[in-house]
C-alpha cells in the first residue's frame, strides 16, 4: 500500500512537471491554420522568431501572417518616445498591423511604426547589444580602372541611449610596380536625447594614393536629429564642425583647416533579408575660400543563412580644391562577402 502511495506520488510530480512546460510555451496560430508550440525567441517590428522542439533555427513569420499569438512571458515594449511598457504580449487578427500588450491593470495596443524594439523583459547582456562582423571583396578603384582585394572589419554597440562604432575598411593592388591603396578608420559615438535629438563625435583616419594623401585625420562634433529611429532603420540629419589636417605624398608640410559638415544617414532593413545604407557628407571649408568636401558612402547587401550576406559597396570622394596639384576626385566599387557574429 504504501508503495503504491510513493508511486503516486512519484507519477504525480511528473505529470505536474510535463505539464508545467506545457503551459509554459508560447502559443503562435497561423492566418493558414497552422498551430505551433514553444518559445519566442525574438520579436521586430515586423517578424517573429518563434522556436519548436522539431527545428534546430527559429521559423520567421511575418507578423501580418499571425493570427493570434500568446506567450505567458514579460515582454518590453520601447515606443519612439523612448518609454517602456511592460506586460504580456498579445497578438491577433482582430488588430490588423497592431501589437497588443496586457499588463496588470489595462491592455494597450501600439503601431508597428511607434515602437523601437521588442524585447523579452529581462537583463539585456553585452552580446545583445554587440554587432561584429568581417568582409572581404574585389574592388574596382578609378586609379588606372585597377582591380583590387578589399577586407573590412566592423563593430557596434547600440543602447537606446548610446550608439558607438568602429570600422575599418582597407583596398589594394599592384600595378607593375605601384601600389594603389586606400584604408579608413573610423570612430563613431552618439548619445541620442528625448525626442531623438542627439549629439555626435567623430574621429577618422583614411589614405589614399590615388589623390595622393597620405593621410587625413579628421576629428568632428555635431548636433542631430533622428526623424525615423527603429531597431532596424534609421533616418538622420547632422550639422557640426570638423578640424582636417592633411599630409599629402611628396609635399613636406602638412595642411590644417577648419569645416563645417552637413551629414545625411538612412539604413536599416527595407526589403526581407536585405539592407541598405546610405551616408553623404558635404564638408565646406571655413578656412579655405571655396573649397567643398564631398564623401558619398552607399551599400546594398543580402542576408542568408542567419549569420552570412553578400552585397555591393560604392563610395565616392570628391575634393573640388585640393592643397596641392593632384585627383579631385576617388571612387571604388566592391563586390563584397560578409559575415556577421549575430543572427540577423
Amino acid at each position: 500500500m504504501n508503495i503504491r502511495v510513493v508511486y503516486l506520488f512519484i507519477f504525480s510530480l511528473i505529470l505536474l512537471f510535463f505539464t508545467g512546460k506545457a503551459t509554459a510555451q508560447d502559443t503562435l496560430i497561423t492566418q493558414y491554420g497552422d498551430l505551433l508550440l514553444g518559445k519566442i525567441e525574438r520579436i521586430t517590428s515586423s517578424k517573429v522568431y518563434f522556436k519548436t522542439a522539431y527545428r534546430t533555427t527559429a521559423v520567421d513569420i511575418k507578423l501580418e501572417e499571425v493570427a493570434s499569438l500568446r506567450s505567458p512571458e514579460g515582454f518590453l515594449v520601447n515606443d519612439v518616445l523612448n518609454q517602456n511598457w511592460r506586460g504580456q504580449l498579445i497578438l491577433d487578427s482582430t488588430q490588423v498591423n497592431l501589437i497588443g500588450l496586457q499588463t496588470t491593470d489595462s491592455l494597450y495596443y501600439f503601431d508597428q511604426k511607434d515602437i523601437y524594439e521588442i524585447t523579452k523583459d529581462e537583463k539585456k547582456r553585452f552580446k545583445d547589444r554587440f554587432r561584429l562582423g568581417i568582409d572581404l571583396g574585389f574592388a574596382r578603384a578609378k586609379s588606372e580602372n585597377a582591380l583590387s582585394i578589399s577586407a573590412g572589419l566592423h563593430s557596434r554597440y547600440r543602447t537606446r541611449r548610446w550608439d558607438t562604432s568602429l570600422d575599418y575598411q582597407d583596398y589594394a593592388s599592384v600595378i607593375g610596380e605601384t601600389l594603389v591603396s586606400r584604408t579608413s578608420l573610423d570612430y563613431n559615438l552618439a548619445y541620442i536625447f528625448k525626442r531623438e535629438w542627439f549629439v555626435n563625435g567623430k574621429a577618422s583616419l583614411f589614405s589614399s594614393t590615388e589623390q595622393s594623401l597620405d593621410l587625413r585625420r579628421v576629428f568632428s562634433a555635431g548636433l542631430g536629429k533622428n526623424l525615423i529611429h527603429r531597431e532596424e532603420k534609421i533616418l538622420s540629419f547632422m550639422g557640426g564642425v570638423v578640424s582636417n589636417r592633411e599630409r599629402f605624398s611628396f609635399r613636406a608640410e602638412e595642411f590644417s583647416s577648419l569645416e563645417g559638415i552637413f551629414f545625411s544617414h538612412l539604413s536599416g532593413k527595407f526589403w526581407d533579408k536585405v539592407n541598405l545604407n546610405l551616408d553623404w557628407a558635404v564638408f565646406p571649408s571655413f578656412s579655405e575660400s571655396g573649397r567643398v568636401r564631398n564623401t558619398f558612402d552607399s551599400s546594398l547587401s543580402y542576408l542568408f543563412l542567419n549569420h552570412f550576406n553578400i552585397g555591393i559597396h560604392y563610395v565616392l570622394n570628391t575634393d573640388n580644391r585640393p592643397p596641392i596639384e593632384t585627383e579631385n576626385r576617388d571612387f571604388i566599387l566592391v563586390i563584397k562577402f560578409g559575415w556577421t557574429f549575430q543572427k540577423r
